[in-house]
């Protein structure tokens, strides 16, 4: 049981329609702060707790039914690495030391010094292991993998499929590919696999430019921050004086770090620490997650999806994955044998490519960033182990009229739409051909 779940209530069905791409109320939102792990948030909690919100039911998502006539024959992959922990281990021992000297002068609360005791587990835990998968993080890509194979089973039905797996070279990605792959060929020994890892693949697995700094609405960005800024009443349930606070304390380093802390606590399990007690879940009031998760949100938002400051320049870094996206396409369907092209990186290459392609509206541009939150949430697409896939269908009958190929788009597992300008042949379903035009016009129009 995860920390954060310990917030949980009522299961309230905010999301007024069966995508991605949802309006939301600050009070809905916060019947729900399971999602406000933003990035960290765990794989099960992201999407069978969006499931559950649509359509009562805490599970992966039903999908339609295989187009009459057509049978899948290839698949498209992105994955995110599955859930790790977090990437500084200099945050751990922070927020640690800080308690350990206040301690030392008498200076925490009942309620500090249950903390302390408990962040000293989760410190020694993460000792050398910052950024590391976890077993959690395998075992979501062992799903994600189990149920392409049961939902696709045409696509690697047979003796020697081919299957071509690349990831960058952060370990944790590495290691997320090895258990989605080890996962196929105990479903099917006779997968042809071949994996591989280099940097020659980061340019479209994980580019990464990115704006990191908005001074043409610097004020606008300040004003948002500052209005979410957390009062010193977290300090004070943690610190029995202001003296120790003032010497051993910076604020907003030790608040931001103790919330990744939190938040992190989804994906990693910590011997001895009773989590049903733990002292974490009751550092922050659901209000102030809230403020500390829009604060990631927009910085989500802004860098890598469609934020209206600086063009969105994050976002188009996904063009090179598109343009290889698109190039592998046609080889599968030119006859090369591969089942799947399965790709493994990061959240910043998953994000700016559903926001480029602007799936379920995910790459809409909002210029009022008071009201973002309410209408975009990262928990929904970078989620541990967040996932892209394209399948494409094949026609059975090469002489019946009409698409020879068809293709549809998964995030999380979920079936989503493109831009309503582009027509799908029936249901969640496209004209390759049509697809295909759609990424060679984001092609031209991205510079790169």
């Amino acid at each position: 049981m995860s920390a954060l779940k310990l917030f949980l209530t009522s299961s309230v069905a905010f999301f007024i329609s069966h995508s991605l791409y949802a309006t939301v109320t600050n009070a809905q939102l916060e019947s729900q702060p399971d999602f406000f792990s933003s990035n960290y948030t765990a794989y099960d909690a992201s999407v069978k707790g969006v499931n559950k919100l649509q359509t009562g039911v805490y599970d992966y998502p039903k999908l339609s039914a295989d187009p009459e006539g057509y049978t899948p024959f290839y698949i498209s992959h992105y994955g995110r690495h599955g859930s790790r922990y977090h990437y500084s281990l200099d945050d751990y021992r922070y927020v640690t030391e800080a308690l350990e000297k206040a301690a030392a002068e008498s200076g925490l609360t009942p309620l500090g010094q249950q903390l302390l005791e408990e962040m000293k587990k989760v410190r020694d835990n993460a000792d050398k292991r910052a950024g590391d998968l976890t077993p959690l993080g395998r075992e979501q890509h062992r799903g994600i993998a189990s149920r392409m194979m049961k939902n696709f089973p045409a696509v690697f039905a047979g003796d020697n499929k081919k299957i071509d797996a690349k990831s960058t070279m952060v370990v944790r990605c590495v290691l997320s590919m090895n258990a989605f792959c080890q996962e196929l060929t105990k479903t099917n020994p006779k997968l042809d696999i071949v994996n591989d890892a280099s940097d020659k693949y980061q340019v479209f697995l994980c580019h990464g430019n990115v704006v990191n700094e908005f001074s043409d609405n610097k004020a606008e960005l300040d004003a948002f921050y500052k209005k979410r800024e957390l009062s010193d009443d977290v300090l004070y349930r943690i610190f029995s004086n202001k003296n120790v606070v003032k010497k051993y304390v910076n604020k907003d380093r030790f608040i931001s770090n103790l919330y990744y802390m939190l938040v992190a606590l989804q994906g990693v399990d910590v011997e001895n620490l009773d989590e049903r007690t733990c002292s974490l879940t009751k550092v922050f009031t659901v209000s102030e997650l809230a403020k500390q998760w829009q604060n990631q949100n927009l910085y989500w938002y802004m860098g890598y999806a469609k934020g209206p400051h600086k063009g969105g320049e994050g976002k188009n870094s996904s063009v090179y994955l598109i343009e290889k996206i698109r190039e592998e396409a046609d080889a599968a369907i030119a006859g090369n044998g591969l089942a799947a092209n399965l790709r493994f990186g990061h959240d910043i290459g998953l994000l700016p490519l559903v926001a480029l392609l602007n799936l379920d509206g995910l790459g809409e541009t909002y210029t009022d960033l008071e009201l973002l939150h309410n209408n975009w949430q990262d928990f929904s697409i970078v989620s541990m182990a967040g996932n892209f896939q394209m399948v494409f269908y094949r026609k059975n009958n090469p002489n019946v009229s009409g698409s020879q190929y068809l293709v549809k788009f998964l995030v999380n597992e979920r079936e989503v739409k493109l831009p309503a300008s582009i027509s799908p042949v029936s249901g969640n379903y496209y004209d390759w051909n049509v697809v295909r035009k759609y990424f060679t016009e984001i092609e031209k129009t991205v510079q790169h």
